[in-house]
């Protein structure tokens, strides 16, 4: 039963008069004509007399009144004590590359619902994300390329590319080689996609790391410091390339991977999470369109 059946109720038994709650409540008359009766028909009582154009309260009206009334402060109280218990989202993330553009959709989402928390959590990889929604700890994933889980549905982020990149100094150290294979070279741990693009493009046996990294912005700190050279997202390292901070080995070939967004299908999510679905799909429909 809706709340604001009641509430009309109340209005009609105060005024006595359909037209005039119509008006207080911004409703036409029909509208309100048909919320009393819904009232009498669910408890199967009259609640008003009609006599002519005039209304009259019954005995049985009377006594709901007593309880709407007490109905509607409860609602009330469980509104005031609710606000204060704002919800949240949590997000598992298997890429840091997903920072870099996830910043503008959460301002848009903080401005919508101020009081929703949204915790971000990095995993190891897409199946750590997966693990995650599946067992109920994340509400939304962020993970490398399209899942096939058939619990889980989403859609595309945005779109990038693996480049080959290392320090100047690095370069000039090595006489400027092309061949990356004659640098130190830091590679991702195994189990991750970006381990994947590493081996499909090098080859599985030529790689021999000196370092191995569970993530993206551990290894640019340690490129942009010339430990060694390495892939990274694009859109981490666009603004190095412009700049001369990092150059690039032009004769590799780019991996493309997207980032896409997931979710439990059978999970209920909260209307703070749906809006949030909603913002990432129309930002990714401005990027990608």
């Amino acid at each position: 039963m809706d709340i604001q059946f009641f509430q009309t109720f109340l209005m009609v038994a105060k005024l006595g008069n359909m037209t005039q709650t119509a008006e207080q409540l911004n409703f036409t008359q029909p509208t309100v004509t048909g919320q009393i009766r819904t009232l009498e028909q669910h408890f199967g009582v009259m609640l008003f007399d009609r006599v002519g154009k005039k209304l009259y309260i019954t005995d049985a009206g009377r006594v709901l009144m007593d309880y709407a009334e007490r109905l509607l402060t409860t609602y009330d109280e469980a509104q005031k004590a609710l606000s204060v218990h704002p919800g949240n989202i949590n997000l598992g993330i298997a890429t840091t590359s997903v920072n870099y553009i996830l910043v503008p959709f959460l301002q848009e989402f903080q401005q919508q619902a101020p009081k929703c928390s949204v915790a971000m959590e990095m995993c190891l990889n897409t199946t750590a994300v997966v693990k995650g929604i599946v067992e109920n700890r994340f509400d939304l994933g962020f993970i490398q390329n399209e899942v096939t889980v058939d619990c889980l549905a989403g859609f595309e982020v945005f779109k990038d590319q693996l480049v080959w990149v290392m320090h100047p100094k690095l370069a000039e150290n090595f006489n400027y080689s092309t061949n990356i294979l004659s640098y130190p070279l830091l590679v991702y741990k195994t189990g991750g996609l970006f381990r994947t693009l590493y081996e499909k493009t090098l080859g599985r046996k030529k790689i021999e790391p000196i370092i191995e990294y569970s993530d993206s912005e551990s290894m640019k700190n340690a490129i942009l410091q010339g430990l060694g050279c390495g892939a990274l997202p694009m859109i981490m390292i666009k603004q190095h390339l412009e700049d001369g901070t990092l150059i690039e080995f032009t004769n590799i070939p780019r991996p493309a991977f997207s980032v896409w967004v997931v979710f439990h299908k059978d999970k209920i999510l909260s209307r703070e999470a749906m809006n949030l679905i909603k913002i990432l799909q129309e930002g990714a429909n401005n990027m990608m369109g």
